[in-house]
Parts: C-alpha cells; sequence; structure tokens
C-alpha cells in the first residue's frame, strides 16, 4: 500500500477537508449528532439552524473513567434466546460452555471460524482470547457479512486494540442491534464468562463496553478532570509555555520530530513548541516539495478559483488532473509557509518527505537525526486518513487502509525510536473523539484512534522516565486558509448551529504542552475537547 498517496496529516478524526467535502449537510448533522449521542436533526438543505456566529474557546480535560452499572438487570433469557441461532466465533473452552447454556435456553450455536456461506443468524458473539493475534481490521469482513443479516446481536468477549472504538460507533449505526465488547478480568473461569456473556445478551441497557470482574458490571465514561491551576493557564506569567518547556527539559539543543507535522494542527504545535523553547523541529510529511512554481500566473494565483484559472490557462483541460494540481501547490505553499514561521520563532527547521508507513524509510530517517544531533528528546504522530462511509457501504480494502496508516503508521514510529540507545521522554499520538464516543461513518476511524492508546501505554511501560500520551482531540477551528485537521468554514458554521464548541488553536496547542509538562504520567490517554458534548 502506497501509504504516501493517502496519508492526511495533522488530522483530528471528525472534521477534515475530506470530510467536509465527502458528506452532505443532511449527514454533516447526523455525524454531529451521533458524536453528542443525540437523534439527529435536520441539515441546513433541511430547514435546520444554522449560526454564523461560531464559539471557538478553549478546550476541556476529559478521562475516561469506570463507573458502576450494578447488575445486569435482564429477564429470564429464555424467552429472549429460545430458537435463536447464534454463530460463536473462536473454539476453546469459553466456546464450549457458552455452547452449553445457549442451547439449555432453547438457542442453537454453531461454532466456527469464519461465516458458513449463505448462512443467517440472530446473534454473533466473537470469543477474543488472550492469545489472539490482532483482531482489527483482519475480523472487519466477518462482522460486515453478519451484520448484513440484521442481528439482534453482535458481541465481542475480549479485549483488543480498537474493539472499543469500533463497538461504539457500530452501536451508532445498528440502533436495533445489542452491540457490545465485553471484557473480563485475567484469570476468569470460562464458566463464569459464558455466564456473564448470556446476561449481556439479555441486558436492557445499551452499553457498547463492559467490563467484567467478580460481582462487579462496568462502563466508562468521559468524565472531566483539569489540571489544576498550572494545567489552565500555565506557570510563567506571560502564558509563554516556556516554564512548560522547561519542565519537559526542553531547550535550543533539544530535538522534536513530529510526524505530519507540516501542515494543520500538528503544525500549530510545532510552532508552540518553537516558540516555547526554540528547539531544533524534524518534520515528516507527505508532501514532497518540488523546486518551485516555475509558472508565472500559477505563482501569482492565490485561493483555489485563481488557481484553477491560472492552471487551466496554463493548458491544463482534464478536471481530475487541474484539482490534483491545486491540491499539491496548495500543500507545498504550506508546508514552506511552516518552515518559514518556525525559522522566524527561532528553530533550526528541516522537512522530509517519509511515507509513515515504510518502516525501513521511518527507522532510517529517526537513526539519521539522532545520528547527527545525538539526541531525540520528543516525538508526535499526526497521520491518519479519512474514508467515511456506513459499515454497509466500506468495503474491507477502504477499512484496512484506514485502519492500518492510523496504527501501523504510529507502530512504525515507536519501533524506530524504540532502536535507539536513549529515547525520546515522551511520545504524543494524535487521536480523535470519535474513538471515546463513536460515530457513525466511522467505524474503521474509531477503531484505529482508539488501538492508538494500546500503543502509548505499551512504549511508556517499556522504559522509564518516559510519557506515552494518546490525546483524542475534539473539533478545531481553522486559522486563516489552513483547514488541514481542521473544520472548513462552512462546517464551523453549521456546528455553531447545532450548539458545538470548536478548539481554539492557540488554546488547543498550549493545552497540550501543559499537559506533557504537568499531567499525571498515569493517564496515557486523555480526551481534548470545546464541547461537553
Amino acid at each position: 500500500m502506497d501509504g504516501a498517496a493517502h496519508t492526511t496529516t495533522g488530522d483530528t478524526g471528525t472534521d477534515i477537508e475530506e470530510l467536509a467535502k465527502a458528506r452532505t449537510a443532511a449527514s454533516i448533522a447526523a455525524l454531529v449528532a451521533g458524536v453528542r449521542g443525540e437523534a439527529a436533526g435536520p441539515g441546513p438543505a433541511e430547514g435546520g439552524p444554522v449560526s454564523a456566529e461560531p464559539v471557538v474557546v478553549a478546550p476541556r480535560r476529559f478521562v475516561m473513567r469506570e463507573f458502576d452499572l450494578g447488575p445486569a438487570r435482564s429477564v429470564s433469557p429464555g424467552d429472549q434466546l429460545a430458537g435463536r441461532r447464534f454463530l460463536l466465533l473462536g473454539r476453546g473452552p469459553v466456546a464450549e460452555a457458552l455452547t452449553a447454556r445457549l442451547t439449555a435456553h432453547g438457542a442453537h450455536a454453531v461454532t466456527a471460524g469464519e461465516p458458513p456461506a449463505g448462512a443467517q443468524f440472530d446473534g454473533l458473539v466473537h470469543l477474543v482470547g488472550p492469545d489472539s493475534p490482532p483482531v482489527l481490521p483482519d475480523a472487519y469482513p466477518v462482522y460486515r457479512q453478519v451484520l448484513a443479516g440484521d442481528p439482534r446481536w453482535v458481541l465481542a468477549a475480549g479485549a483488543a486494540a480498537g474493539l472499543r472504538g469500533f463497538f461504539r460507533s457500530l452501536a451508532r449505526e445498528y440502533p436495533d442491534t445489542v452491540a457490545r465488547v465485553v471484557e473480563h478480568t485475567p484469570g476468569t473461569a470460562p464458566e463464569d464468562i459464558a455466564a456473564d456473556l448470556v446476561a449481556e445478551l439479555t441486558a436492557p441497557d445499551r452499553e457498547p463496553v463492559v467490563l467484567r470482574s467478580p460481582g462487579a458490571r462496568r462502563a466508562l465514561r468521559m468524565t472531566e478532570e483539569g489540571l489544576g491551576l498550572l494545567g489552565s493557564t500555565g506557570a510563567g506569567p506571560a502564558g509563554d509555555g516556556a516554564a512548560e518547556a522547561a519542565a519537559l527539559g526542553l531547550d535550543t539543543t533539544s530535538v522534536v520530530l513530529l510526524v505530519g507535522g507540516a501542515r494543520g494542527i500538528t503544525a500549530r504545535f510545532a510552532a508552540t513548541l518553537a516558540a516555547a523553547s526554540r528547539c531544533r523541529i524534524e518534520l515528516f510529511g507527505r508532501t514532497a516539495l518540488t523546486e518551485g512554481e516555475h509558472d508565472p500566473a500559477v505563482a501569482a494565483a492565490h485561493g483555489t478559483d485563481e488557481l484553477r484559472s491560472a492552471l487551466i490557462a496554463g493548458g491544463l483541460r482534464v478536471p481530475g488532473e487541474i484539482e490534483r494540481a491545486i491540491g499539491r501547490i496548495q500543500a507545498e505553499r504550506e508546508v514552506r509557509s511552516t518552515l518559514r514561521g518556525l525559522a522566524a520563532l527561532g528553530s533550526d527547521v528541516r522537512y522530509r518527505a517519509v511515507d509513515a508507513l515504510d518502516g525501513d524509510a521511518v527507522r532510517r530517517a529517526v537513526k539519521e537525526i539522532h545520528a547527527e544531533h545525538g539526541r531525540l528528546d520528543g516525538v508526535v504522530y499526526a497521520a491518519g486518513v479519512i474514508e467515511d462511509k456506513l459499515i454497509a457501504e466500506k468495503s474491507p480494502a477502504s477499512y484496512d487502509r484506514v485502519f492500518r496508516t492510523k496504527v501501523d503508521g504510529a507502530r512504525e514510529l515507536l519501533d524506530a525510536v524504540g532502536e535507539l540507545p536513549d529515547g525520546p521522554r515522551f511520545a504524543v499520538l494524535f487521536g480523535s473523539i470519535a474513538a471515546t464516543l463513536g460515530n457513525r461513518g466511522q467505524s474503521d476511524y474509531a477503531a484505529a484512534n482508539d488501538a492508538l492508546e494500546s500503543l502509548g501505554a505499551r512504549w511508556a511501560a517499556s522504559g522509564t522516565d518516559r510519557r506515552g500520551l494518546t490525546v483524542h482531540w475534539g473539533p478545531w477551528a481553522p486559522t486563516g486558509d489552513a483547514h488541514h485537521g481542521m473544520v472548513t468554514p462552512e462546517l464551523m458554521r453549521h456546528y455553531a448551529g447545532r450548539g458545538i464548541q470548536l478548539i481554539d488553536p492557540e488554546e488547543g496547542t498550549g493545552s497540550l504542552l501543559r499537559e506533557l509538562a504537568w499531567g499525571p504520567a498515569a493517564d496515557t490517554a486523555v480526551v481534548y475537547t470545546a464541547s461537553g458534548w
């Protein structure tokens, strides 16, 4: 797969340019409602409210915390399960115990490695063992096939990277299906797991993620937790980030690498780092920089319309080629603007066109940086791709591309810095609020960003005195003409009509710097969003 052809930079997951282009006004309304957990109202084309006054504010800090659900209050399982057909994916003691219990309640259970061709089932229970290979994205075709039959139940039993985000989105796309991932504490007996799964099949609530332990049933909720005075205003009297940079050990000799960091949100964070510490900035991105714009008319053109006219006047006629040329020119201009801006702030900066999915290229570039400077103090990974579609319409190839661009790219970077003799003190992975709340049309993206949490936590645990942090962002307001990773002006106006507040870019990057400086190391994943949803 050519990652450079698909990777977008500095994305937050819900609102980059591809999303705005792909969605109609009505589907955007569904997006907003889906993230907020409410029914979608009419979009602008249907007479829905649209305000011209967007609200742009500092983000609030949330952490996913467990809370007690109480015992699963269910009706008699036999009343709901009798006569139903279940497909159990996976074999072993749990499958045997669950088959026996379902059979005792009058249900029919089929155990298989994949759905039998043409078979219809009322429910799917995917049994994920502690030693199972990664579930996603490989299991996506199975879920898609079973969901096409409109099942009443779809459950996954066991913990696996990305499943929480996937099921949160699945539950939003299939409101009439009980969609739930159930995780048990290690060492739970197969008979107890089977008994809990039967209870979850008939539980009246629709929690998409349930955590089970002896005598307890819990869920996860976004809980607002500030960082106190330092975390909200910073330590320095000017609020310029200098105290935070000092707390992180960043100065003019430090080196920070940002992947996907030459445009959009990560470019903004690079500027925050430069202003606070004047550290050296290394940037990886997909955009290959050419020698320049040789056509004077193109060089003088500003904005999409002027560029289109200049390109047509220069001889381009095929619409697709024209639009691709516009995208390339605008991307190059934004990268060059970023480099000039960082240099003006006092940082030495270098940009390299590197495919985030090319492990050899990433490893080679990381080693070159460390060999040249003798250090690498921090890394930020923000590359990703969005190809939003409902599960019923999303091909396995598209799902695979979205998931692997985010997850495999982050893994390649962490593996590369893990080979250094003295690796970075912090690694930040840019996620999306879609991972924590789910979102219609983003089952792949929500799963991928959820999977980042496992990567970051594992990296942090593999060494001492280091912080691995996944930051799930809510939607950002754009700045100037830069929209990468931010909402477009059209979508921003619609969000305003729906009451959705947007992250102020300066406040957002400042919040991340304060999080790294003052945030608890035990918090390996946080949510920053302007709205409480």
